[in-house]
């Protein structure tokens, strides 16, 4: 009889949904009617083709049950009626074994399925858990459809299919931006989404290095910034998404998110001077934090564990006055905690966020608040060596203007082709672009290693009352062997570091 569970769920499944059953000889009717109502509360019986149709237009079943020979009319004329009224009812055609013949044109009328006389419940219950599976999805597009019409037309975004780059429907919001009032128009005014695109430093529009819509459908996840005029030609900052529509060639929908009220526009295209005062500006780098969170747009968060990346995703959840809360890994929570700092990059971000002034690391619900944020010039995703900060088993001296430097002189970091170092005090005269000579002592199992290089000053930064200067290098044959060598048995040596760390509470 099947087993109990799984008649008591289908049962729940179906219960509410009207069956029709056809069948013409009456005692059998009357058997496969009870065994149905263990099914569905409502079992319509009918006994011959004309009388199944007159039923189900009375009725609208989602399920018809019925015999194929019948008089008046056969079963399978009745159920090419009854897909010409509703193509989407489910039909089960009763058969014996020497009626199969019957079964391709069945197919061609699109018959769900059909089952073998005497039926059998196991057969049964295999056919009508099929059915839910259909009805509940066909329930699901249902109310999808119903809502699609308002949701397209009245949610603030604008909304755009297109095909092989044409525009083919614009909703309501699309078609007040650019005042007009139907589709029609729209394609008269612009045939080609791509012609109101408009310049500007790092967005998406034509230009000699960039084919727009080549560039946003190799990238179908980002996130881009675009710029658009509107009917009275008023500049607008939009954050535009694209997804190509599922087998269906050359088919793609726009959606387009206006912050133009965030006043971000001229941080991406300004001269240097007033460029410089927006990123300093704490409003500005929260306006492009908002723009993110409207976007919903995932970023990525940098921390440098002594040199070790520590890279993962993260959105922001909140923000409330100066406060930002972003959500991201347990392990990149660790990693702030030992940092105090952290770093974001966007493909919508002109330049790197510096994340500072953390008031809390929630590790249990994965969020981090912070309220001291500013744009940086260098990102750490753009690194083109790995730097790691020392052990006790590297060394250096320096030699500048024929003075020795070695007792002031603390080692921050290190790579191949650098090395940031603190000191107490400058040389007079110290400067960017000067020469050194640096010597720097590697200590090996096997036996010391000795660098002897010209080094250049590149940065010079005060931190503390202290002095951090960077010089970069070019290292040959065993130095850079042994650079290298050093580099990467000291990452492993964090790699070790970092996951114990990650286990402390």
């Amino acid at each position: 009889m099947g087993d109990p569970n799984v008649l008591k769920q289908l049962r729940a499944n179906l219960h509410t949904y009207p069956l029709l059953y056809v069948e013409d000889n009456r005692g059998l009717n009357a058997q496969a009617t009870v065994l149905f109502k263990k099914f569905f509360d409502n079992v319509i019986s009918g006994y011959d083709g004309e009388e199944g149709l007159a039923l189900f237009e009375k009725h609208r079943p989602a399920i018809v049950i019925t015999d194929i020979n019948m008089p008046k009319m056969d079963g399978l004329k009745m159920s090419e009626a009854i897909h010409e009224i509703d193509p989407d009812v489910l039909i089960i055609i009763t058969t014996a074994h020497d009626e199969r013949d019957f079964l391709h044109q069945s197919i061609k009328i699109g018959v769900f399925d059909y089952l073998i006389k005497p039926l059998k419940i196991d057969n049964l219950i295999e056919t009508f858990t099929r059915c839910s599976e259909m009805l509940v999805e066909a329930f699901h597009r249902k109310i999808f459809n119903a809502n699609l019409h308002a949701v397209f037309n009245y949610q603030n975004n604008l909304v755009i299919l297109l095909h092989e780059r044409n525009v083919v429907i614009a909703n309501q919001p699309t078609l007040d931006f650019f005042g007009v009032k139907n589709i029609e128009a729209l394609r008269k005014r612009f045939q080609t989404f791509g012609e109101v695109l408009l310049e500007h430093k790092s967005f998406v529009y034509d230009h000699g290095t960039m084919k727009w819509f080549e560039h946003i459908s190799a990238h179908p996840k980002r996130l881009f910034n675009v710029k658009i005029a509107d009917q009275e030609e008023v500049s607008h900052h939009f954050i535009l998404t694209y997804q190509s529509v599922p087998e269906k060639d050359g088919y793609a929908v726009l959606s387009l998110n206006d912050v133009t009220e965030l006043g971000l526009l001229k941080l991406y295209d300004s001269n240097a001077t007033e460029r410089e005062s927006l990123i300093k500006d704490e409003k500005t780098v929260r306006a492009l934090l908002e723009m993110a969170m409207r976007s919903s747009a995932k970023m990525k968060v940098h921390n440098l564990y002594k040199g070790l990346s520590i890279v993962n995703d993260g959105i922001v959840e909140s923000i409330e006055g100066k406060t930002v809360s972003i959500k991201s890994a347990y392990v990149q929570l660790k990693a702030m905690q030992y940092e105090k700092m952290f770093y974001l990059t966007s493909e919508l971000f002109p330049m790197t966020i510096l994340a500072e002034g953390i008031r809390q690391i929630d590790l249990g619900e994965q969020y981090v608040l912070f309220s001291q944020y500013r744009l940086v010039p260098t990102s750490p995703a753009r690194r083109e060596s790995i730097r790691v900060t020392p052990d006790n088993n590297i060394a250096v001296t320096m030699l500048y203007e024929e003075r020795r430097f070695d007792a002031e002189l603390e080692i921050m970091d290190v790579s191949i082709s650098g090395m940031r170092v603190q000191l107490f005090s400058l040389p007079a005269g110290f400067a960017v672009k000067h020469s050194v000579i640096l010597d720097i002592v590697l200590t090996t199992a096997s036996r010391p290693i000795i660098i002897n290089t010209t080094a250049e000053v590149f940065r010079i930064d005060e931190v503390n009352r202290r002095f951090e200067v960077v010089f970069v290098f070019n290292l040959h044959d065993e130095g850079k062997k042994g650079m290298i060598d050093y580099i990467a048995k000291r990452q492993m040596v964090l790699i070790r570091e970092f996951k114990g760390i990650q286990y402390e509470k």
